[in-house]
């Protein structure tokens, strides 16, 4: 583990160097969802990487600042920021590993801000990978209050969820399951859109929904992108 970007915006990242002598053209940048599922992903990107390091790439996986163990206050959040550190982070991969390409891998809201950040057209991935990404703010707002609510449900008390429930005003909770969500954040993450944004990108991009109901707006990405699709069904 190290850490790299500026000294105000710290961002504290593991690198997994290719073994092999000749090591492949790309690094790969994994890019992190948000919060639970950011827990819930460690593991798998943990393992992702010492495959693909296997395989003879290299590999950074990282914390967008205010997240994790990385510099910042979560009242510092924003999806404007992340995509800043994913740029930082590409660079970095991209000079640890000696090669001017990189691929970006992205899973739920990493998948999203992966794909928003190549649309400032600072960064150009040689591929971009979107795992179930998150499509629709509004939507995602809404599954992230129920995620809550039914965190909140089994642990505490009848009493005090009831008192919970009279007061519910239906914006979008403070915090989604011990993540604090601003006001800014929260705006952040309802105004995505990801089939409502036109430019076409010239990189190869591949698409995986994992769910039913995301089938459709995964194929409205794929119309968009021109991209491969990978679409399971639970």
């Amino acid at each position: 583990m190290f850490h790299f970007g500026s000294v105000e915006r710290a961002l504290l990242g593991t690198l997994h160097q290719a073994p092999r002598l000749r090591k492949r053209s790309a690094a790969v940048l994994l890019c992190n969802p948000l919060g639970e599922e950011a827990l819930r992903a460690h593991r798998l990107y943990r393992v992702l990487a010492t495959q693909l390091e296997r395989a003879g790439y290299c590999v950074l996986r990282f914390d967008y600042f205010a997240t994790g163990d990385s510099a910042g206050d979560s009242r510092e959040a924003s999806m404007a920021g992340w995509m800043d550190d994913i740029e930082v982070a590409a660079a970095e991969v991209q000079r640890a590993a000696g090669v001017n390409r990189v691929v970006l891998v992205g899973l739920r809201l990493g998948a999203t801000l992966a794909a928003l950040c190549t649309r400032r057209g600072r960064l150009r991935p040689r591929h971009l990978v979107l795992w179930d990404p998150v499509v629709e703010g509004q939507a995602h707002l809404q599954e992230l209050a129920t995620q809550h609510r039914e965190f909140l449900a089994s642990e505490l008390p009848p009493a005090t969820l009831a008192m919970l429930a009279a007061a519910d005003t239906g914006a979008p909770p403070d915090e989604i399951v011990g993540m604090p969500l601003t006001h800014g954040l929260a705006r952040d993450l309802g105004a995505i859109d990801l089939v409502a944004v036109g430019q076409r990108v010239q990189h190869q991009v591949r698409v995986a929904a994992l769910e039913q109901r995301q089938r459709h707006r995964a194929r409205s990405i794929g119309a968009l992108y021109s991209c491969d699709l990978a679409i399971r069904a639970h």
